[in-house]
């Protein structure tokens, strides 16, 4: 298999150093990367972590090959295993198993599968998906993030601007709601889509009438009836995509620990793919976020 290149698509020279501050190779290592022998490719990349630390250089390209992706993400579903983030800033999905949560998982060779009786994630690993790492902190501790991304010139989801009825769900995980009716609520952020899916038959006349509303007067129409119902929210990526059973809290509850939904529209007002201080070239879309314990934005309810 092929050893990755460390390159995320900041390509410029620190003149000091000599080394990119994206990827923090010399000249002649990018220039020779692609004829280089293993060998020589092997012990780059063990003097990486070296030169990023005199750069200052935190986000960086892991070399992971797609089996090293699948074997990390596979051991992350399980009890206590950390959380998967799909979606943009404000508006998101998250998925972890419990402890003591029973866990049915699909480990194909190119693509996941964990369900749960709270939610569903399905991650597919394609040839394009690069894994990235970030130490940031979560929650006032030091940790390290995972990204999983794609390049943004291999193109997302087709970017809808205003809620847009996608028909049913034959994507969905479990074979039982692939009837049910998939409605894009249009965020226009990024290549990913946040959308609700249900089998009821008012919230779907209600949904179809507003077909083409911007999500904001949606919400001012429709939120209250919304709530009421709990629909499956699902989040969906380049790389797959997470469905929460769970229900909404009502205004003034709060999330439960586990799958849940946050759609926050101050924070979407910010036009941001991914949380502060988590920045990406512009090269990559972002696709799913790995975070190694419970995400808890303080002062934050489930609204959707």
């Amino acid at each position: 298999m092929l050893t990755p290149s460390p390159c995320i698509g900041i390509c410029r020279i620190d003149e000091s150093s000599g080394l990119c501050v994206g990827c923090a190779r010399t000249r002649e290592e990018i220039a020779t990367w692609r004829g280089a022998s293993t060998t020589v490719l092997e012990r780059i990349w063990a003097e990486l972590p070296g030169r990023r630390a005199k750069l200052g250089v935190g986000l960086h390209r892991l070399g992971w090959t797609r089996e090293d992706i699948r074997s990390f993400i596979a051991g992350t579903l399980q009890a206590d295993g950390g959380t998967w983030v799909f979606g943009v800033y404000g508006a998101v999905a998250e998925f972890c198993v419990g402890r003591d949560e029973a866990v049915d998982l699909d480990l194909g060779a190119t693509c996941i599968v964990a369900a749960t009786p709270r939610g569903c994630i399905r991650l597919e690993i394609s040839e394009q998906v690069r894994a990235l790492a970030l130490a940031t902190a979560v929650n006032s501790t030091k940790t390290e993030v995972i990204v999983l991304a794609v390049p943004r010139a291999r193109g997302g989801l087709p970017r809808h601007t205003s809620l847009t009825a996608l028909g049913p769900d034959r994507d969905a995980i479990r074979v039982k709601d692939r009837d049910e009716q998939l409605y894009d609520f249009g965020l226009g952020i990024g290549a990913t889509g946040f959308c609700i899916r249900t089998a009821d038959p008012d919230l779907m006349r209600r949904l179809n009438d507003r077909i083409g509303q911007a999500w904001p007067d949606l919400l001012a129409g429709l939120g209250d009836r919304i709530l009421q119902a709990s629909p499956t929210r699902v989040t969906r990526s380049p790389v797959g995509r997470i469905e929460v059973f769970t229900e909404i809290p009502l205004p003034g509850g709060h999330s439960q620990v586990g799958p849940h939904t946050h759609f926050l529209p101050a924070h979407l007002a910010l036009g941001r793919e991914t949380p502060p201080g988590l920045e990406l070239p512009k090269l990559l879309i972002p696709c799913a976020i790995f975070y190694p314990g419970p995400v808890v934005v303080p002062g934050i309810d489930e609204t959707i």
